[in-house]
């Protein structure tokens, strides 16, 4: 996997995704909380993204955990009764979620999302839970609590404090699955992007790599501290400078340790994991985050992936 990446670091460096194709089309739309785009090159057609669009949307729309017509909402208001049947598809992302916590030691965790809310990242008044509270859930979160039964396509949670939450996953997993579609379609040059998680088809027109920036922690959106070049391949960046908040002089980001259901105390500010995999690499991502730089190096290694790390001290780690 890793021949698909040329790693360049540049003291600044604008992202780069425009070519000399004379027609790319390009599409937007908001969902799975974040502005999603994809553009196609030389068979620049708006039905091939509209196309690719409404898949992921169906996909999406089975995933959303507040959405009471999803099919993560039934499973975890089923929580602690009876198990949920889900569509082979769903299954089969759990299923590789559930594997991927064992995998990586707990590192990564899809039962957390009972924790996540108790902090309330996404809510108006985020906080910090009490010692109590967080023990209790964490303890809740036991991956083997997630019992799966692939004869029936069943999914069940045996403890109601369980919550299931596949958002660490869900947009690599997505990403993955529109560049499958736009392959499908004969789509060969392609850049998928899902709130950061980007997937990039064959190569640029002119048969250079794609150039992916990497998000510098210390800037706003659209500044880079330097870039990957891919083809066939996900990028996926996650960080504690992402999404949080500020209590009382503390600076609480969203990116929680299973062991602790508090925020991870990573010696890492960003990881970006590189692979032909979109769900690994998201998974990832955020395993490596939580696990810290050497650790995260084992991961890496054990998983066969190209990654890029930049530590708290400033300092760039390359896998």
């Amino acid at each position: 996997m890793k021949d698909c990446i040329k790693i360049s670091c540049l003291a600044l460096m604008v992202l780069l995704l425009a070519s000399c194709s004379p027609d790319p089309v390009t599409g937007y739309e908001f969902m799975m909380d974040t502005q999603c785009s994809i553009t196609v090159y030389e068979r620049g057609d708006e039905a091939f993204i509209d196309g690719t669009f409404q898949f992921v949307r169906q996909l999406a729309s089975r995933l959303d955990r507040y959405d009471e017509s999803s099919e993560i909402f039934r499973i975890n208001a089923m929580a602690g009764r009876e198990p949920v049947k889900v569509t082979g598809q769903v299954f089969e992302l759990i299923s590789r979620a559930r594997d991927l916590c064992e995998d990586t030691d707990g590192l990564f965790n899809i039962l957390m999302g009972n924790i996540s809310d108790l902090w309330g990242f996404t809510s108006a008044e985020p906080h910090v839970p009490s010692d109590e509270e967080l023990a209790e859930l964490t303890a809740a979160a036991d991956i083997s609590n997630l019992v799966l039964n692939e004869e029936d396509q069943t999914v069940y949670i045996a403890d109601e404090k369980a919550s299931l939450d596949l958002g660490a996953i869900a947009k690599g997993y997505a990403s993955q699955a529109a560049a499958d579609y736009l392959r499908s379609q004969g789509v060969e040059k392609a850049v998928i992007n899902f709130g950061g998680n980007v997937y990039c088809i064959g190569t640029r027109p002119d048969s250079s790599p794609w150039r992916v920036g990497i998000q510098n922690p210390d800037t706003e959106y659209g500044g880079y501290f330097t870039t990957v070049e891919v083809s066939d391949c996900a990028v996926v960046t996650s960080g504690g400078y992402q999404r949080y908040f500020i209590q009382d002089g503390v600076r609480y980001h969203h990116i929680l340790d299973p062991a602790t259901g508090r925020p991870a105390d990573s010696d890492l500010a960003s990881v970006s994991i590189i692979c032909e995999d979109g769900a690994l690499a998201d998974a990832l991502s955020t395993a490596c985050f939580v696990a810290g730089a050497d650790k995260a190096e084992e991961l890496c290694r054990k998983f066969g992936v190209s990654a890029l790390f930049l530590t708290q001290s400033g300092e760039v780690i390359r896998i």
